[in-house]
Parts: structure tokens; C-alpha cells; sequence
């Protein structure tokens, strides 16, 4: 946890002293209003969720998601996001096919994002995530705890930070590529299946590369 709060305090300082240089560089009418923003990619597994359980080790996985937010000036935006993670899991003992198993993640939230807005084609940003995390994860059940089950866990909390690229195809969009960096507190989250309770036994981090479209609405000119 304590590395995840030096992230957010990095991450906060560096966008709000960007959003204060901003107000004095940018100059000139606000051009765009709103971005609408799909997204899909791989997501790298790190630390514990790569050994779940000592047996369930999570693979590479998937994600996709979309987002919406406002301008407050052509370089900060403000707005909510949603995010679905899927990882593979590890063969556990030989002899036990898993592949219909999962650990998923519905994740939404806010964000702010902090575009260097310019005359290139070329447009870099960092965006900083802040929400909640409604996971599914696959867990030993049973008196025994010998079968296996999608278990759904109270939600929690989610962060995570982009860097990106955005490349323009058009006056009102483009597609970016960014890599991301994700924390999910799950410690001791507490699930339910058939009237037993399970308990998480770490948090979760992972690196994301990702890739998507961006459209811009509302242009001032």
C-alpha cells in the first residue's frame, strides 16, 4: 500500500503543477470540450498475483474498456472511466484443466489527465485513475477446499497511472498507445459462494499495454 500512496502523491504533484502551467502557457480559445476513448490490450501480471494461492498463478491477460471526460482547459480533463480484466490461470496440479477458470475485474472510476497539447500530430499524456474494483476470482472451495469456483469479492479500491501517445488521424481524434501501471487493494476481501466466505489473500498489481481511439465533441471554433 505504501507504494501505491508514493505513486499517487508522484502522480497528483506532477499533474497539478502541469494543469498550473497550463493555465499560464495554453493561451487562446478552448478547442475541444469533451473525449469519448475505447480501449483494448494485454495485461503482465506482477508479485503475488503471479503465484495466487501458491497453486493458481495468474497469466497474461486481457483488457478492454471505454472512458468519457471534460475539458477544463485543452490540456486537463476530467472524467469517469470503465475497465475489464481478464487473466489465464496457471495448470495448478497436472491433470486439472483450468482453462475455463478466470481471474476478472470490473473496474470504474475517475480520472484526470494531463494532455500536452500542441500544433504536432503527436500528443503525449499521463492520466491518473481512481475507483473501485468488483473482482471475480477463481478460489479453492469445499470443506476441503478442493474444487474450484468464480467467487465474486466485495469491491475495493482501484488506481493506476497511464503514460501514453496520442497520434492525430483527423481535426477530432486519433489513436494512442500507452502503457499503464495498476494497483488493486484486495487483501482481505471478503467473497461468498454457497453460503462460505473466503478472504483474498494479497493485493494485486499488474502492467498494462494498451491501445485505443479518441474522439473529441464540442469544439469552440
Amino acid at each position: 500500500m505504501r507504494k501505491f500512496r508514493v505513486l499517487l502523491t508522484i502522480a497528483l504533484v506532477v499533474l497539478f503543477a502541469g494543469a498550473s502551467f497550463a493555465q499560464d502557457d495554453e493561451g487562446g480559445e478552448k478547442w475541444r470540450n469533451f473525449e469519448v476513448t475505447i480501449n483494448a490490450g494485454f495485461d503482465f501480471p506482477m508479485g503475488d498475483l503471479k503465484d495466487w494461492y501458491d497453486t493458481l498463478g495468474a497469466k497474461t491477460g486481457i483488457n478492454f474498456g471505454g472512458a468519457g471526460g471534460y475539458y477544463f482547459t485543452n490540456r486537463i480533463c476530467v472524467g469517469a472511466y470503465f475497465d475489464y480484466v481478464q487473466f489465464g490461470i496457471e495448470e495448478p496440479v497436472s491433470g486439472l484443466a483450468v482453462s475455463e477458470f478466470h481471474y476478472k475485474m470490473y473496474k470504474l472510476g475517475g480520472y484526470i489527465k494531463y494532455a500536452l497539447a500542441g500544433e504536432s500530430y503527436w500528443e503525449p499524456f499521463a492520466r491518473l485513475r481512481l475507483g473501485a474494483n468488483f473482482a471475480k476470482f477463481t478460489t479453492w472451495i469445499g470443506d476441503t477446499g478442493t474444487r474450484l469456483r468464480e467467487v465474486s469479492y466485495d469491491p475495493e479500491l482501484s488506481g493506476g497511472l497511464d503514460l501514453g501517445v496520442m497520434y492525430y488521424t483527423s481535426e477530432f481524434g486519433g489513436i494512442y498507445l500507452q502503457a499503464s501501471y495498476n494497483y488493486e487493494r484486495l487483501e482481505n476481501t471478503v467473497g461468498n459462494s454457497f453460503g462460505q466466505e473466503f478472504a483474498l489473500p494479497y493485493n494485486a498489481n499488474y502492467f498494462a499495454i494498451s491501445t485505443g481511439v479518441t474522439v473529441f465533441f464540442g469544439s469552440t471554433e
